[in-house]
């Protein structure tokens, strides 16, 4: 996977100790925390470091890539991959945007971005992803870019500490072609 991504608007590119207190300030609002899995609130100091200096070892496993959204310089949000855990031929697609960024089209433009390059450098059969049930932002992305539902499951939400009805979605790598989503853009 390449170091930094491009889009029209936004640079992905890996995180670095700098980025800590945004990440806590932006993951650690309860608007955001609450929507996903495994950002605790409230979002102690210390917590986004520890996160960011696990990235380096994990993407060198071939494990994880994790990506920081910045729009205009600034970082607004994540977006990465993670291999499946289940093993085989998947990766897990998840991403979060700072409140004062949402309904900017900021999650659907870098996830068209990494899609195409997780398929390109990565080959997996298909990408899978999902979002609280509740969360109907998320699966309005996710179907923008060519996700489908597969099931209903539960999802533990470290914020809440509490199991949530979640739903799970695919995107296989055929529906990937159909949708336009495998022609990269700018890389560095």
């Amino acid at each position: 996977m390449q170091d930094v991504l491009r889009t029209d608007r936004l640079v992905l590119r890996h995180f670095n100790l700098d980025d800590a207190p945004r990440v806590q300030a932006l993951a650690g609002n309860w608007k955001v925390a609450s929507m996903l899995a495994r950002v605790p609130y409230p979002y102690k100091d210390g917590l986004a470091e520890e996160w960011i200096a696990t990235h380096d070892a994990r993407r060198a496993a071939g494990q994880s890539y994790a990506y920081a959204i910045e729009r205009d310089g600034e970082l607004v949000g994540s977006i990465g991959l993670d291999a499946s855990d289940k093993g085989g031929d998947a990766f897990e697609l998840g991403y979060w945007i700072g409140e004062a960024w949402w309904s900017r089209g900021i999650a659907t433009e870098a996830g068209r971005r990494l899609i195409a390059e997780a398929f390109a450098r990565l080959s997996p059969e298909r990408l899978t992803a999902g979002h609280i049930v509740e969360n109907h932002a998320s699966g309005r992305v996710l179907t923008k870019l060519g996700f489908r539902y597969i099931a209903e499951n539960e999802i533990w939400s470290e914020a809440r500490r509490a199991k949530l009805r979640g739903l799970r979605m695919e995107l296989p790598r055929a529906r990937a072609a159909t949708h336009n989503l495998l022609a990269r853009e700018t890389t560095e």
